[in-house]
């Protein structure tokens, strides 16, 4: 385990995935986090969201911290500033999402098939206990719904979330990797798939933002603890494995801190001054 509680300085933006790593086990941030985080704010070093959650899933947690940075949706299919005002959207198209769900219809029935775009979250049911559990831990509501007719102005989605047995959805993830490489299909948790459009993946998210700041990566931190967060840590500097990560996950990081129980990434931002 590569732990480093001192940190070069020269950090100008702070970026953290939320699930399993700012979020203890209970979905709660602590309070010594939030205020270091308020305090790093206040001397002009963001701390931004960067999560697979839809927009008012990512602001959940930003009122319970208190601060006003940019948030980044949709592991980088959507950026928002601190004014909330859009920087950045990328969509999957229309055609290849309906095609998907063509597949899992035909091959893998049981799998939970779950639409984002924006500020929408689209089911074909909202009895599913897949879906009522992911309610319980976002505490957000999901809408019963069409995804071609409740997408059809935006002409296509930011995220489809598949959610299923372990076993289960290792085979989908087998089996839309080979028929869409070009997507970006990621697993953020052995529960949980992700699609998104190639080009929607956190470290183009967060090279996006760091361009619109003029800050380079050189000058960056992130936290995270899951597969979809490899691609962050590798991209920055000075990044952050949670202890409860997943080995591969730590062994992509430069460094590894706490587990998200106790206070992982406190540990490491309380030395920035």
């Amino acid at each position: 385990m590569k732990i480093q509680n001192k940190v070069s300085y020269g950090v100008k933006i702070i970026f953290s995935d939320i699930d399993g790593t700012l979020l203890d086990n209970c979905h709660q941030v602590s309070g010594g986090t939030c205020k270091k985080i308020i305090e790093l704010e206040q001397k002009g070093i963001p701390f931004v969201l960067i999560s697979a959650r839809m927009p008012e899933g990512v602001t959940s947690i930003q009122r319970q911290i208190g601060n006003h940075s940019p948030i980044i949706c949709y592991s980088g299919g959507l950026i928002y500033d601190e004014g909330g005002k859009i920087l950045y959207s990328c969509l999957l198209e229309m055609d290849k999402a309906l095609k998907i769900k063509e597949i899992l219809k035909a091959e893998f029935p049981r799998i939970s098939f779950n639409t984002y775009g924006y500020e929408k979250w689209i089911v074909d049911s909202a009895n599913d206990p897949w879906v009522r559990e992911e309610e319980n831990i976002t505490g957000l509501k999901a809408k019963e719904g069409d995804m071609e007719k409740e997408f059809a102005e935006e002409g296509g989605i930011h995220k489809l979330l598949l959610m299923g047995e372990s076993e289960e959805i290792q085979s989908v993830e087998t089996r839309l990797r080979k028929k869409y490489p070009e997507l970006s299909i990621v697993l953020s948790k052995k529960n949980y798939l992700e699609i998104m459009h190639g080009n929607a993946n956190k470290s183009t998210g967060i090279c996006h933002l760091c361009n619109h700041r003029g800050i380079s990566l050189e000058e960056a931190m992130a936290f995270g603890d899951g597969y979809n967060d490899m691609d962050m840590l590798k991209a920055v500097k000075y990044s952050y494995a949670m202890g409860n990560a997943p080995e591969e996950v730590r062994e992509s990081a430069a460094y590894v801190t706490l587990n998200n129980d106790n206070e992982g990434i406190l540990a490491v931002i309380k030395e920035l001054n």
